[in-house]
């Protein structure tokens, strides 16, 4: 999967810098088609919302706000619990967090891996992790202590 990493402006603040994922060939992030794709969901919705504007502006994203270890062991990737909605993403720091997308996960399902359509949102956000982690180690990546990033150089195309 190939992708760029769009800063969300409007989630984005003096805390936090917020970002999310823009395919290749998509018009809109992986957070912008999350909240279209839940938009049935209301109150979650709106909770997300207003959690994400919170960490920007107030409280950056601390760490306690997420569900971690949805990845493999030292990826990064949390989630972002309200309800049954998940929001997966990949959480460095209370500085910067980059978000993908989720879903529904019925109360009486116990892992997102029994639910087809979040699994595969797990999985895409586990894929963009690997590749996201690889570049910071390169240095081709660098999240600055305020959250913001400085691209040197990042081959995204996929192997």
């Amino acid at each position: 999967m190939n992708f760029n990493i769009v800063e969300m402006d409007d989630l984005t603040g003096r805390m936090a810098h917020i970002y999310s994922i823009l395919p290749e060939g998509e018009e809109f992030t992986l957070l912008e088609q999350f909240f279209e794709e839940i938009k049935q969901y209301k109150k979650e919705s709106t909770t997300i919302i207003e959690k994400l504007t919170i960490m920007g502006n107030e409280t950056g994203c601390r760490r306690g706000y997420f569900k971690h270890y949805e990845g493999a062991l030292g990826d990064g990737v949390a989630a972002l619990s309200v309800g049954c909605i998940r929001l997966y993403c990949l959480y460095f720091d209370k500085t910067a967090v980059f978000f993908g997308s989720g879903g529904y996960k019925p109360p009486e399902v116990h892992a997102y891996q029994e639910v087809p359509e979040l699994g595969e949102k797990a999985q895409q956000m586990k894929e963009i992790a690997k590749k996201i982690n690889d570049a910071i180690k390169e240095k081709d990546i660098v999240i600055e202590d305020d959250g913001s990033l400085t691209i040197n150089y990042w081959d995204n195309e996929s192997d």
